[in-house]
């Protein structure tokens, strides 16, 4: 469990990225949940900005946990598709220069499931060597069919550790919460 929860500040550029402390980034598509996981996880709704509209997060949100660890909420990368040769500026350097950056947490929608930019991205992550993990949203919302692929995409992306979260299942955010506390 987090026992404390400080909004510390939004990074609009690189100058602005905190070093004193290790970081644990959320990332994934546009809408995929990213801000609603991070509220879930420090129980607090409403601390990270939430919306329905796709893409409102512009910069490197910076929350300070138990005085030991930084969450970052961070901008989507689109629905399509991404490309490395096209991805600059915030996000890049966050992600390729950031020594306080100890791992990402893929977000996938699981009523989605992987989708190619997903792909691209992770490929992205194992070429610029940063240790990952998936993790797919929204869990509450599937049949028991969309379970079965889900179970499917999960086997197919071993040895990669994958999480399965919904906003009202504790059991599973705690399970997420001790694999940040055991990357420390």
């Amino acid at each position: 469990m987090f026992f404390s929860a400080e909004f510390i500040k939004s990074a609009v550029s690189r100058k602005d990225f905190l070093f004193d402390r290790p970081a644990f980034s959320f990332l994934g598509r546009s809408n995929v949940g990213k801000s609603t996981l991070i509220n879930s996880l420090l129980r607090r709704k409403g601390f990270m900005k939430t919306s329905k509209t796709p893409g409102l997060t512009r910069f490197v949100n910076y929350a300070l946990i138990d005085n030991r660890f930084y969450l970052t909420d961070v901008p989507g990368y689109g629905f399509a598709t991404f490309e490395r040769k096209s991805f600059q500026g915030l996000m890049k350097d966050y992600l390729e220069d950031n020594s306080a950056l100890k791992k990402v947490y893929l977000l996938i929608d699981s009523r989605r499931l992987l989708m190619p930019a997903d792909d691209q991205f992770a490929d992205y992550l194992d070429e610029i060597k940063l240790p990952y993990a998936f993790v797919f949203t929204k869990c509450d919302k599937l049949s028991s069919s969309d379970k079965h692929y889900l179970k499917l995409q999960i086997d197919k992306l071993a040895p990669v550790k994958c999480f399965e979260v919904s906003s009202s299942d504790e059991a599973s955010l705690e399970l997420l919460r001790k694999d940040i506390y055991s990357s420390l």
